[in-house]
C-alpha cells in the first residue's frame, strides 16, 4: 500500500478513537466510566502508548511489517493526546503522572530516532545529542528542581511542542524511507527538537514569572534576524523568522495570563510586536517595492499603524470594560503582519501590495472586533486536530523553504490569515446572535 494513504489511514483511524473519547467526556456518564476504569487512567493510557510505541519500532525495524508499524505508532501519538484530555476532564492529574508522562514519550519517539540514525535517515552524532540531553533533562535536571526548588517539573510547552515535532518527524521519516520524492529536511527538523529539548530544561530551572520575559525576548530576536535578512534579501526565511516570532508570542501571552509577569512585561512584549510585526515587514514593503518613494510611504503607514495599535491597546481597550474578554479592538498585529509578509512574497504588482497594506492598515486602527487567536480560537478546537494541523503548516513551510519558493510560502500566509479571518467573523457573528 502506498505510505501517503497508510499514513492518511493511519491518521483518519487514531482521530476517530481520540474524537471518540472526547465526545465520551463531554458525556457525564461516560466521564464517570472513563474516571473509574483503571484502564483507561491517564497512568495507564501512558503505559498502553509506550507498550504500542515499543511494538511498533520492533514491526518496523526488525519484522519489516511496514503496514502495522505506522498504524501501531500512529495510535499511540494520538494516545498522547488522550491521556492529557482524560487527566484533564476527569481531574485525574498527579504528581507522578507530570513525571511518568514526559518519561512515556521520550520511551515512544527516541527508539525509532536510533534505528533512522542508523539506517542513513538522520543524522547520527544529532541524534544521540538528542537522546543524552533527554536523558539529562528526565532524570538529573529533574532530580535537581525537585531537590534544590520548589519548581514544577511538569512538561512544558517547549517539551509539549516537542514531543509533537518528535511525532511529526518519525512518521515523515517513514515515508523518506519508501523514497518518495519529497525534500530531505529530517535533520533540519531534528535541530529543532534539540533546541527545544533544551529550551524546555532551562526553562524549568526559571521562576514562572519570568517566561513571559523571556518569551518576548525571543520574539524579539526573531524580529531583529527578520531585519536582518531583509537587508541580506532572503525574503522567505525572513517569513519563517517573523512565524517563529509569533509563536514566542502566542506563548508569551499564555504564560503571563497562566504565571503572570514582571511590571515592564506588557510594554516589552509591545517592543517586541513592534519590531517583529510593525519594523521588519514595513522594511520588506519598501525593499521588496524597489526602494521607491510610493513604497516607503507604504511601509511606514504600515508600521506606524502597527504602533498606534500596540499602544492603544495597551493604553486604552486593555482597561476597556466594553470590550469582551478574548476580543480585540482592530486587527492583531501578528495577523497583519501575516497579510503584509503574504502579499509581499505572492504578489509582483505593486499597485496590489500597497492597496493590501493600504486596507490592512486601516483595519489596524479600526474599531473592528476580531477574536484572540489562542484564548478563543485554539480552545474551540480539540487540541489533536490542531496538532495536525499544525504539523500540516509546518511541512509545507519546511517544503516552501527547501524549494525556495516565496510565492507559494506567500500564498500559505494567506490562506492562514483568510482561515483566521472567517473563523473570527464567525465566532463575532454568533456571540452577537
Amino acid at each position: 500500500m502506498n505510505r501517503v494513504i497508510l499514513i492518511i489511514i493511519a491518521v483518519a483511524m487514531s482521530s476517530l478513537v481520540y474524537l471518540g473519547f472526547y465526545i465520551a467526556l463531554k458525556n457525564p456518564k461516560g466521564r464517570d466510566y472513563l474516571g473509574r476504569s483503571w484502564y483507561f487512567h491517564p497512568n495507564s493510557i501512558c503505559i498502553w502508548r509506550v507498550i504500542i510505541g515499543l511494538s511498533s519500532t520492533v514491526l518496523y525495524f526488525v519484522f519489516e511489517q511496514h503496514t502495522w508499524a505506522i498504524l501501531f505508532f500512529t495510535l499511540s501519538a494520538f494516545m498522547d493526546g488522550i491521556d492529557g484530555l482524560i487527566a484533564r476532564s476527569c481531574d485525574l492529574a498527579s504528581p507522578f503522572g507530570e513525571e511518568l508522562d514526559p518519561l512515556c514519550d521520550k520511551l515512544t519517539y527516541l527508539p525509532p530516532f536510533v534505528f533512522f540514525a542508523h539506517h542513513g535517515l538522520l543524522s547520527i552524532p544529532s541524534v544521540y545529542s538528542l537522546l543524552t540531553i533527554e536523558i539529562c533533562g528526565q532524570f538529573l535536571v529533574r532530580y535537581l528542581i525537585k531537590r534544590f526548588t520548589t519548581f514544577s517539573v511538569a512538561a512544558n510547552n517547549f517539551g509539549k511542542v516537542k514531543a509533537i515535532l518528535c511525532f511529526f518527524l518519525i512518521i515523515y521519516l517513514a515515508l523518506l524511507d519508501d523514497g518518495l520524492p519529497i525534500p530531505k529536511i529530517a535533520n533540519h527538523i531534528l535541530y529543532v527538537c534539540i533546541v527545544l529539548s533544551i529550551s524546555s530544561s532551562v526553562f524549568k530551572t526559571i521562576s514562572n514569572r519570568f517566561y513571559a520575559d523571556i518569551l518576548s525576548s525571543l520574539n524579539l530576536l526573531c524580529g531583529l534576524v527578520g531585519i536582518i535578512l531583509v537587508f541580506q534579501g532572503l525574503y522567505v526565511y525572513v517569513a519563517i523568522t517573523i512565524l517563529t516570532g509569533q509563536i514566542f508570542d502566542l506563548l508569551d501571552g499564555r504564560m503571563a495570563e497562566k504565571h503572570g509577569g514582571t511590571k515592564f512585561g506588557p510594554w516589552f512584549d509591545d517592543i517586541a510586536d513592534l519590531i517583529s510585526f510593525g519594523l521588519c515587514p514595513g522594511l520588506l514593503i519598501f525593499l521588496k517595492g524597489g526602494r521607491s518613494f510610493p513604497s516607503f510611504a507604504f511601509g511606514v503607514l504600515y508600521s506606524l499603524s502597527i504602533g498606534f495599535r500596540l499602544w492603544r491597546f495597551l493604553a486604552h481597550d486593555k482597561h476597556d470594560e466594553s470590550i469582551p474578554p478574548g476580543f480585540f479592538k482592530g486587527l492583531p498585529s501578528p495577523a497583519g503582519a501575516m497579510v503584509a509578509l503574504g502579499v509581499c512574497l505572492l504578489v509582483e504588482n505593486q499597485w496590489i501590495v500597497w492597496g493590501a497594506i493600504l486596507l490592512t492598515s486601516f483595519f489596524l486602527i479600526s474599531h473592528v472586533r476580531f477574536v484572540h487567536f489562542g484564548r478563543v480560537v485554539l480552545r474551540r478546537i480539540p487540541r489533536t486536530f490542531t496538532v495536525l494541523f499544525g504539523s500540516a503548516i509546518v511541512f509545507m513551510i519546511a517544503y516552501f523553504t527547501k524549494a525556495r519558493d516565496s510565492q507559494m510560502l506567500g500564498a500559505l500566509l494567506l490562506a492562514c490569515f483568510l482561515i483566521y479571518i472567517i473563523t473570527s467573523s464567525r465566532i463575532t457573528m454568533a456571540r452577537d446572535i
